[in-house]
């Protein structure tokens, strides 16, 4: 059974368990009495399960590690840590209130959303002046109290995958994305430098979730999701709340910049901002213009709401609902310093078009609407000869060498399915092992059956060749629609999240791609004559 499975009334490492406060992907956390003093405390444990995973105790540990140097009044503290009957546990403070989620899907009043992004910001700064960086904000995080004299009591909690800014160790567990998607910033999904400003991104999308009640970009699939937030302006909370000044747009869209340099200086200086804008007094809390938002061409492309992870660490709230596996990247990391952009876009198919006759037809527009006349004439001359031949995102961005080097086994788009109804996502995260090879990209499917294929790009030939001798024995092969044969590989550590990999190894388009695949349930062999041996390659 998973979890410790504390009873009512149960002693554990001096505690007194009262209830269950949550549960989440790695544990629980329960209200317990302290043992000494009269008072609640919350207490989280990792589960049993999870003890031997050496990732899980790092991360599990450093939370308490983290915290602990943080004391703000507006940061849920953390008491104590240990290790009972094979078991790590963090005592935390208890909250006893609802967390900012709880207003999901009505919106805030105003004034109210401004304080506790008021509050919420004065913890960030605090932490980042620290060299804290939360990497998690979101309203489930904002925990909410009765403040003595009235009003709400803020504090931040669930520091679980918080870091250092010098610490580059990557330990979110493969197979997982902790961010949640709805309120990750850009760079998060496109996996470049993350600092500060990361969490001044999601602080302005959890502003926005509280003035509308939503999160500024909803869909159904993760890759829509990233896509919005790498490519799509950030819509205006004054067209969904009737009385929203729009001067709390620009605010929000400043907080929200594709390019990090664009935000504000602190998380504070954004609070101000927007206490500003929804008091009406905003005419100067934005330097820039609407324009200046636009934004770039895509970083990649990989839902909703919440990956595994723990939910409302210390406050008494509603178990969450288990989340859907497709609310979880599945990946291993990719290079940072490939440049995405140069992949992201390219020349629509069609006819190429002379550099004087797209002269001509921008004259002729220009001249038709200088004159007043031939309007319909030049608009159609723009249509069929300059428009098609303006560059076009490619629909699965930087990961479209992918889909294209696969196209009866990946959809055209993330919006369509591959072979055997597979739904597929681009990897917004992609985490290696030491010693590995570093990939570039991935795009991971999964069909109905639970059949889940990993495609992941790499620099060159050498570097899958390398991966395969580290962690695989080729076992066989079998004939390739294109030249070379398409070898497949069998594990070599039974506890490898793959249960084959295969490989075409002279092919052109695909030497540089490793695909890997897993079935729950399905030996090697299983996987090879059920899958593989028919897979559409």
């Amino acid at each position: 059974m998973q979890g410790v499975g504390l009873a009512v009334g149960e002693v554990f490492a001096g505690y007194r368990i009262e209830r269950v406060l949550g549960r989440g992907g790695m544990g629980t956390v329960y209200l317990a009495g302290h043992p000494r003093l009269p008072r609640l405390i919350a207490l989280k444990l990792l589960d049993r399960e999870l003890y031997a995973d050496e990732e899980a105790r790092r991360r599990f540990e450093r939370e308490a590690d983290v915290v602990a140097r943080l004391d703000h009044p507006n940061i849920v503290s953390v008491l104590d840590r240990g290790a009972d009957d094979g078991v790590l546990w963090i005592s935390m403070q208890y909250v006893d209130g609802g967390d900012a989620a709880a207003f999901r899907g009505r919106p805030m009043d105003p004034a109210r959303a401004a304080g506790i992004v008021a509050q919420t910001a004065a913890a960030l700064d605090y932490a980042h002046d620290r060299g804290v960086l939360h990497r998690d904000v979101k309203p489930a995080n904002i925990l909410l109290s009765a403040a003595h004299g009235g009003g709400d009591r803020v504090l931040l909690s669930d520091f679980g995958i918080a870091r250092m800014r010098e610490d580059t160790r990557q330990l979110t567990k493969t197979g997982e994305l902790l961010a949640t998607l709805a309120y990750a910033a850009p760079e998060q999904l496109s996996d470049e430098a993350v600092d500060q400003r990361a969490d001044q991104y999601a602080l302005g999308c959890t502003l926005f979730a509280l003035l509308t009640g939503q999160a500024p970009f909803t869909a159904t699939n993760p890759g829509a999701i990233i896509a919005a937030h790498l490519t799509r302006p950030v819509p205006n909370a004054s067209a969904l709340v009737p009385g929203l000044p729009p001067a709390v747009d620009e605010v929000i869209a400043r907080a929200m910049a594709k390019d990090p340099a664009r935000r504000f200086a602190g998380c504070g200086e954004f609070a101000d901002a927007a206490a500003r804008a929804l008091a009406g007094r905003a005419a100067a809390a934005v330097s820039q213009s609407p324009a200046d938002y636009s934004p770039p061409v895509p970083a990649s492309v990989s839902n909703s709401a919440d990956a595994p992870g723990w939910q409302d660490a210390s406050v008494a709230s509603t178990p969450p609902a288990v989340p859907h596996p497709a609310d979880a990247v599945v990946a291993r990391r990719p290079a940072s310093a490939h440049n995405w952009a140069s992949d992201a876009v390219s020349r629509a198919p069609g006819r190429q078009v002379s550099s004087g006759w797209r002269t001509f037809s921008v004259l002729l527009l220009v001249s038709a609407l200088v004159l007043g006349v031939g309007g319909v004439a030049a608009v159609g001359v723009y249509w069929k000869f300059v428009r098609p031949n303006r560059p076009q995102p490619l629909p699965w961005g930087a990961q479209h060498s992918i889909a294209i080097a696969f196209p009866e086994l990946v959809p055209a788009s993330p919006e369509g399915t591959g072979w055997r109804g597979a739904r597929c996502h681009a990897a917004a995260t992609v985490v290696t092992q030491p010693g590995d090879p570093v990939p570039l990209r991935q795009i991971v499917c999964t069909d109905p059956d639970g059949v889940t294929a990993w495609y992941t790009e790499y620099a060159g030939f050498r570097d899958v060749q390398a991966y395969l001798t580290a962690h695989a024995t080729l076992t066989g092969e079998r004939e390739f629609s294109r030249p070379g044969g398409l070898q497949v590989f069998r594990p070599t550590d039974p506890a490898a999240p793959f249960a084959l990999a295969t490989h075409g190894w002279v092919a052109p388009m695909v030497s540089s791609v490793l695909v890997e695949v897993a079935w729950p349930g399905h030996t090697f062999d299983e996987v090879r004559d059920l899958w593989w041996a028919q897979a559409p390659f």
